[in-house]
């Protein structure tokens, strides 16, 4: 009875692994390329910054609106060049508040390549306010290799730290000083002699 039931089951997730199909709002992030290997990814945010004053809080992973992922690949020389989609437009993704903690995938991407993704925060979802770093701290290399498996990886998003303007005021108050005797002194009277 159990292989009856199975066996159907069995089929229909092999029809739905070879599509790419979104399922409503909650489908997973991902993008397409031209080859046949998949890498998913998770993000890690790391906190910017030293807190200066209990009232001035680092940007932290809530402060993120929208983070873009961008792919590339990276040849021998460490020479990169961006990928695009089917339509020549540079492959990135985009991934709102609400799914930062979700995996996200890029398919069909190319066997025996090693491929540069770099992570962008943004504090508003029209991706104008940059609040992560743009250097090696918020991207990773992977190689992909011959594997029918996804490769998985965790990308680290570095924000930046927040800038602090202390200021203050105050007033000086200068008081007199006074005389002091700095020793003992002594005066003495002579009298005139008679005239």
């Amino acid at each position: 009875m159990i292989s009856k039931l199975l066996i159907p089951a069995l089929a229909s997730s092999l029809f739905l692994s070879g599509c790419s199909v979104t399922f409503g709002p909650m489908a997973q992030p991902r993008a397409v390329a031209n080859g046949s290997a998949v890498l998913q990814l998770s993000s890690e945010v790391l906190a910017g910054g030293y807190r200066t004053q209990t009232a001035v809080t680092p940007y932290t992973a809530s402060d993120i609106a929208l983070l873009k992922l961008t792919l590339h690949k990276v040849d021998g020389q460490g020479v990169e060049t961006a990928v695009n989609d089917a339509q020549g437009q540079p492959l990135a993704l985009n991934v709102l508040q609400a799914r930062l903690n979700d995996p996200v995938q890029f398919t069909k991407l190319n066997a025996n390549t090693t491929y540069r993704i770099k992570a962008a925060a943004y504090l508003d979802t029209s991706g104008t306010q940059l609040i992560s770093t743009a250097d090696a701290r918020s991207r990773i290399d992977i190689p992909i290799v011959q594997e029918d498996r996804p490769t998985l990886a965790r990308i680290k998003v570095q924000l930046i730290d927040k800038s602090f303007d202390g200021q203050g005021s105050t007033t000086v108050d200068v008081s007199s000083g006074s005389l002091i005797p700095a020793g003992s002194e002594s005066m003495s009277i002579t009298l005139p002699g008679p005239v």
